[in-house]
């Protein structure tokens, strides 16, 4: 029994049948050759690729030669921008732009500025030379410190001027102020100056020392008396400074107890209240 579709004769027409029904492609062949040309070959693009990779390096090397090269080297495009105007690098040396500023003209200098130039230092005032029997000429220079002449001034048993005598041949009037600091307490120079008198045994004063100062232009003399024997501490002609020791107080001379006799005066000779006049001149 044969069938209808087995058999050699059988599968040739069912080729036929298949070759009279072929599936078309939507693209025809013109439109798939198109296409296929517009695709570039490989050798088309290899002259491209060479070009990017240039590109590539040449890109790379600039990055490395800008990091290396110093910034000097390197000059702006516009120096104007700036208030610093780039190096300028030649040679071993670089030169830097000169920078300027520019002032108001409406700026007032301050007066102290302005009057600088009329400023002047003021000259030392010309020591006063004195004649003394004992030293001859002396010299003294302005002293610019006055103190007293002991450590207490505030205790004090006789002031200066009218008073009962406190002892047979002692005087109704004083000429000095009796400091009463101890026994043995030491005396000071009450200013700069020279000594123009120094004696172990000078009458009714004792020991007693004389300086010569130069207070404010004015010749001024200090006397100390009734010091202990053997205390002085400088000679005629010596100079000695504010609060220097000269001596120790004591009660030699015509005394009635160890205290210091301080006289002052001027060229003239005559006293005056030395306590008044340290009162209102020590500077300490």
């Amino acid at each position: 029994m044969t069938f209808p579709h087995t058999g050699r004769r059988a599968a040739a027409r069912s080729r036929a049948a298949v070759r009279g029904h072929r599936i078309r492609s939507p693209f025809s062949s013109e439109a798939f050759r198109a296409a296929v040309a517009t695709v570039p070959s490989a050798r088309d693009l290899l002259p491209r690729r060479s070009v990017l990779v240039l590109l590539g390096l040449g890109f790379v090397g600039a990055m490395v030669v800008s990091s290396s090269v110093p910034a000097l080297a390197v000059s702006a495009a516009d120096t104007t921008a700036s208030v610093y105007a780039p190096a300028e690098y030649s040679g071993d040396t670089v030169e830097l732009a000169p920078q300027t500023v520019e002032v108001a003209s409406d700026v007032v200098m301050p007066a102290a500025v302005a009057g600088a130039s009329s400023y002047a230092v003021e000259a030392a005032p010309p020591p006063i030379v004195s004649q003394v029997a004992s030293v001859g000429s002396v010299s003294l220079i302005e002293s610019e410190r006055i103190v007293w002449p002991v450590l207490t001034p505030e205790r004090q048993s006789d002031g200066f001027g009218p008073r009962s005598a406190p002892c047979a041949g002692c005087s109704t009037n004083h000429d000095g102020v009796d400091f009463n600091p101890g026994n043995g307490s030491p005396v000071m120079a009450i200013a700069d100056g020279v000594v123009v008198l120094a004696t172990e045994n000078s009458g009714g004063l004792g020991v007693n020392i004389e300086v010569q100062h130069n207070i404010a232009g004015t010749l001024v003399t200090s006397s100390y008396a009734h010091m202990q024997s053997g205390s002085m501490t400088v000679g005629v002609g010596d100079h000695v400074t504010a609060g220097q020791q000269i001596g120790l107080v004591g009660t030699t001379g015509q005394s009635t107890g160890p205290h210091l006799h301080l006289e002052m005066f001027g060229t003239d000779g005559v006293r005056f209240d030395g306590f008044a006049w340290l009162a209102m001149r020590v500077t300490g």
